[in-house]
């Protein structure tokens, strides 16, 4: 009998196994900044340290580096990590999964967390959640993206297939923010900005 796949599992095979197709739309040299990064780095010392959660091919990454950040890009999908690497050989990404980070506390200004969280069953979020704080310096930032809605699963229809997504409602995202201990700064629902969808856009602040 087969070993049934954990969500994380079955969204990195899914990622493998069509990443041609997500590489085509994020691994261009025609790079948008999103701006809810925008946002963030706008809250950021010159020159901090950034964590890139769950990077993929690098491109915000390579961006920021380009701003002058200290950064680090962690992703669990190592096709999307090579491409990083083909494209920019020394830049700082790691194979790591999100639940078991690899750094010290207090080390990161900034953590910019965009469609990575959404990949997890709600319960571990929350633990990642606080997790993230204590990873970050006080008075540091988060900003994250998550899909917006109810629903939790691996949908039928989807842009690739396979992959397991928990969508988040205002209400609940805020509860389980403020419960980590994180100070919203914003919640905001956007439509087809960077991504399609409907999608969320937290930045929120450690304590000091």
């Amino acid at each position: 009998m087969a070993k049934r796949l954990t969500p994380t599992q079955r969204t990195v095979q899914a990622y493998e196994a069509h990443q041609d197709l997500y590489l085509q739309q994020w691994n261009t040299r025609t790079f948008k900044v999103p701006p809810h990064l925008t946002a963030l780095i706008a809250h950021v010392p010159k020159s901090g340290m950034l964590l890139d959660l769950g990077c993929g091919p690098g491109q915000d990454t390579r961006y920021l580096r380009r701003k002058g950040f200290h950064v680090y890009g962690v992703d669990l999908t190592w096709s999307f990590l090579q491409a990083a690497k083909i494209r920019a050989p020394r830049l700082p990404v790691m194979q790591a999964d999100m639940r078991r980070l690899p750094f010290s506390p207090h080390v990161f200004d900034g953590i910019w967390a965009a469609a990575s969280v959404i990949h997890l069953p709600k319960a571990q979020a929350r633990t990642l959640l606080r997790r993230l704080l204590t990873l970050t310096k006080p008075g540091g930032w988060l900003a994250m993206t998550v899909m917006y809605g109810r629903e939790v699963g691996v949908p039928q229809k989807q842009w690739i297939a396979g992959r397991y997504l928990a969508k988040w409602h205002k209400a609940e995202l805020k509860h389980v923010v403020q419960a980590a201990a994180w100070n919203i700064v914003s919640i905001e629902r956007v439509k087809h900005q960077e991504r399609k969808g409907d999608w969320l856009n937290l930045l929120a602040t450690r304590p000091d």
